[in-house]
This record gives C-alpha cells, sequence and structure tokens, in this order.
C-alpha cells in the first residue's frame, strides 16, 4: 500500500525594514552587528523600485507584485477627481477602487498558514484569509484592522495602542527631535515583541513591515540645513542600533522555531532631502495665469485667498506639532484639502499640484475624470498645454545659482500604463538641485521665494535591496530578484516549490 504524502508548504519570514538605508548600515555595521552580519554575510540584491519616481508607491508594488499603473496607489492621501478633494485610500467610499489580492492571500488559500503583520497599505482587512492585521503602529496614520478583532484588541493591551505615535511633518526642536528618537525606540521594541508573541501561533509565511527607522529617516536624518529639524547627530543611529537588536531577537527566535528562512527588504530607502515640491502649487497657479492670458507682474500680485495655506506657513512649527496630535486625522485631512486645492476655480485650472512625499506630482484637468474639468482628453489643446507646460517648467532656474529646478519631466502613461493609471498624477517632476533651496525664478513666473516647512532632513530615493538567510533554495531565489515586484514571486515559489513531504515511502 501507498502511504498518503501530506505536503507541508516551507516556513519563510520575510520583514520589511521600512525606507532603511543601506549605506548607512554599511557605513555604521560596526554598531550594527546584526544587520552588518547580514549584509555582509549574504547575497544582497539590488532592486528596482518605482520610488525612483513615486516613493509611496512601493508596498503595494511588493504585496501584489504589480507597477502603480495596475493598484492605482501613489500615496496614502490620494486624489480624487469625481469630489475634487484628497482621501485616504482607506476611505470607506473609495477603497474598493485600490484593492489588489496581496501574495499571502493566495497561498492561504492553497492552504498555507499566513499571517501579515502592519504590512503597509493592504486594504479589506476583515475578509482576509488567514491573520492579517493592518495599520497598529505604521509610518501613516489610519484605524487599526484586523481579520481577528480580538487578536488586535489582545495587540494593543499587551503593546500599546499605536507605539510608533503620529507623523507631523513640521520643523521639530531639538527637544522635540529627542522625544521622537525615544518614542522610537520603545515602539520598535514594541513591535518586536508584537511580532515575537504572534510568531508563536501556527504559520508557515509570516509577512511584516517595521517602520521606526523610516521615521527617524525624516526627523533624525544627520544633516545641517534650514530644512531640517534640530536632530541630535546620533539620534537616528540610536534608533538603527535598537531595531539591529530587536531584529537579533526576531532571528534567534526563527532559530528556535526551527524556521530560519529569513528576507530582510528594504522598498525604497532615505537619503538627505533634496523636494522642492514646496514650490510646485505657485509655480503651476502662475504659469496657469500666463497661459490664461494673465498677469506677469508677480511682484504687484495680490495674496492668494487660501487662508489655511497661510496659515500652515504662519504658524508657529511647534504649535502645528501639538495641534496635529490633537485635531485628528479628519480635521489635519480637512486642513490639507483646503491649502492644496482651496479657492480654485476648477473650469480655469489646467493643471495642479498632487500631495506627495516630496516629488513634483502634476495632475490635468481632463474633463470626464475630474469635475467638471477643463480640457477634453485626447484633445489637440490638452497637448498643446502640456507641451507648453514642459517647457516653461523646465526654464525655472535656482535664483542664486542658475541651476534648473527640474532635471526630467515623466510622462505617466509611459511609466506607468495599466488599467488604474487614472489614479496616478499624469507628470512626474524629477528635481535637479542636491537640498532643497528657497528661491527659484524663469521669465514666467518671476521669483517665488519659500522654504520647505516639513523639517525632514531625510527623504525617499530608490535604493531598494533585499537579502535572505537560510536555505540555499532561497538565497539563490532572492539572488535572482530584480525588482521590489519580483519578491511576491520569490515567497511564492520558493514556499511551493520547497514543499516537504511530511510523511515519505512506500509499504
Amino acid at each position: 500500500m501507498i502511504e498518503t504524502v501530506q505536503r507541508k508548504p516551507a516556513e519563510l519570514f520575510m520583514l520589511g525594514l521600512d525606507a532603511a538605508s543601506l549605506p548607512f548600515i554599511r557605513a555604521n555595521g560596526d554598531q550594527l552587528p546584526f544587520l552588518a552580519s547580514l549584509v555582509e554575510g549574504g547575497a544582497v540584491a539590488d532592486l528596482r523600485s518605482p520610488a525612483t519616481y513615486l516613493s509611496a508607491s512601493v508596498w503595494p508594488t511588493f504585496y501584489s507584485g504589480r507597477q502603480p499603473g495596475v493598484h492605482g496607489q501613489y500615496f496614502p492621501f490620494q486624489w480624487s477627481g469625481v469630489d475634487g478633494t484628497f482621501r485616504r485610500i482607506g476611505h470607506a467610499r473609495w477603497s474598493e477602487a485600490f484593492y489588489i489580492e496581496p501574495f499571502w492571500h493566495r497561498l492561504a488559500h492553497s492552504g498555507a498558514a499566513t499571517i501579515a503583520f502592519d504590512v503597509a497599505h493592504v486594504l479589506h482587512d476583515e475578509r482576509a484569509p488567514g491573520l492579517q492585521i493592518t495599520n497598529w503602529s505604521y509610518q501613516s496614520s489610519g484605524a487599526a484592522k484586523a481579520s481577528d478583532h480580538q487578536t488586535l484588541k489582545e495587540i494593543r493591551r499587551r503593546f500599546g495602542l499605536r507605539p510608533i505615535g503620529p507623523e507631523v511633518p513640521v520643523p521639530k526642536s531639538r527637544r522635540e527631535c529627542l522625544a521622537i528618537r525615544d518614542r522610537l525606540i520603545a515602539a520598535v521594541r514594541a513591535k518586536a515583541d508584537a511580532t515575537l508573541y504572534l510568531m508563536e501561533r501556527p504559520w508557515d509565511l509570516f509577512v511584516t513591515g517595521w517602520y521606526e527607522v523610516h521615521r527617524a529617516g525624516h526627523n533624525l536624518w544627520p544633516v545641517e540645513g534650514e530644512f531640517a529639524s534640530d536632530a541630535p547627530l546620533d539620534s537616528m543611529l540610536a534608533v538603527y542600533q535598537e531595531t539591529d537588536r530587536q531584529l537579533a531577537r526576531v532571528w534567534a527566535a526563527l532559530e528556535r522555531l526551527g524556521k530560519a528562512n529569513l528576507v530582510l527588504f528594504t522598498l525604497h530607502g532615505m537619503e538627505p532631502n533634496r523636494a522642492q515640491d514646496h514650490f510646485l502649487a505657485e509655480i503651476l497657479s502662475r504659469l496657469n495665469a500666463v497661459y490664461s492670458g494673465g498677469q506677469r507682474d508677480w511682484a504687484a500680485r495680490p495674496a492668494a485667498p487660501n487662508v489655511m495655506a497661510f496659515l500652515r506657513r504662519a504658524l508657529p512649527p511647534g504649535l502645528q506639532y501639538r495641534a496635529a496630535g490633537l485635531l485628528g486625522e479628519r480635521i489635519q485631512d480637512w486642513v490639507v484639502n483646503r491649502s492644496a486645492v482651496g479657492g480654485l476655480n476648477w473650469r480655469e485650472t489646467p493643471s495642479f499640484a498632487m500631495t506627495s512625499g516630496g516629488e513634483g506630482l502634476v495632475r490635468l484637468n481632463i474633463a470626464g475624470r475630474e469635475t467638471p474639468g477643463h480640457f477634453q482628453p485626447d484633445s489637440a489643446e490638452l497637448d498643446a498645454y502640456v507641451a507648453w507646460l514642459r517647457t516653461r517648467l523646465m526654464d525655472i532656474r535656482v535664483a542664486e545659482t542658475g541651476q534648473r529646478l527640474v532635471k526630467a519631466i515623466h510622462g505617466a502613461d509611459e511609466l506607468f500604463a495599466g488599467p488604474r493609471r487614472d489614479l496616478l498624477p499624469d507628470l512626474i517632476l524629477e528635481w535637479a538641485p542636491e537640498a532643497p533651496v528657497t528661491r527659484i525664478a524663469s521669465p514666467d513666473i518671476g521669483e517665488i521665494e519659500v522654504s520647505l516647512a516639513t523639517g525632514r532632513g531625510g527623504n525617499h530615493n530608490d535604493l531598494a535591496f533585499a537579502v535572505a538567510r537560510g536555505e540555499q533554495a532561497l538565497c539563490d531565489a532572492v539572488g535572482s530578484a530584480e525588482a521590489i515586484s519580483d519578491l511576491a514571486g520569490v515567497a511564492e515559489r520558493f514556499m511551493k516549490s520547497a514543499d516537504r513531504a511530511s510523511t515519505e515511502g512506500v509499504s
């Protein structure tokens, strides 16, 4: 008689160390022993990432294995052309528009026990197979959800409601930076404790995201400049060091459980901030006025009637920082909307700036997609405006140096074709200066003077990587990956091809 062979997938643990800097890890390897041993002892795969153009699109690209034109996400707070507002992608009225199946759902449906813990930008948790918890403690805000409400309740009871706390993009004082450092050190301990707690449950695949070095990179990057917060030079390293210690705890637990197959990955990196998006709304406002035959005497131009934008510039950063924590998401979202699009006459607005993490993102006001719309889709007038706009954006210079402000302009149609392409910006500006500047000028826009007011010393780049430790088949598979969108397929193929027979033989 031939015995029944019961197949069991190989166990795999995947940890996304969000927005970690591989150059920073290598430069400080003597103080980050676990990360240094992992990076130096294994094959590191450098991965292509859509963060080159859309830094916040990376997590859905990872978990779906698809590019932004297919999944439709470019930022946690996205534009709805129908309503003429920016909304969070988890908003009940339109989150279905962004749903795309994570790869672990397919594995769960095929019989694997899966845990997905705090993976960014995942939607519809209640219908997820396996255990899925989102928004407990991660970079962007949002309500925590879970496929098992009791488990989420227990996580919050044991390890805190949201250990990482809110992110408020305003300049921070030295004291506030030290408080952020201490909070992030405590938060990564809590994330590790919660991860270890969940690891004691049955699982074949465990996927998690850790966001503390992401938050540290924005607020504590060791760089001097008026655009940055007043962070002590060693404060970001302290967060990395605590993360290193907690990763070592997780690896020890994997070895104890006999599940020592680890993929550590970063979907986008971090570097000194070079964003110039603080100019974009005013640039487009002036260029659109010129396009419509309006004024060029910008020195005599009356103040824009956008009260919220004025208040955001005028209120002291410390007051904004405290107020944002008290007012909650709904009020914050209203303020951002009023600042971004308040006072616009949509019938007379050919294009406008979109919210971003520092990129220059431009949306065209197209009838049938935006309400009411300015251009007819695929019209000669639209094509002529885009060509006109590209030329004038490339004419803008940094006032002090004469350097171009914009290095290149990319069209989303060429970069990210797909069924959800219309959810993305239309033009993506690649900035030229190596650090935020304060004064720009061109014959069309005159001179604009404004400072970057996010307090972020660090910001995203596209230096993504993955490294594996464990079975040779896993290391080979990760080593062959070329893009962050490959990691989903790597996980699925490894777990299926590495099935093990729990019972073998013939009797």
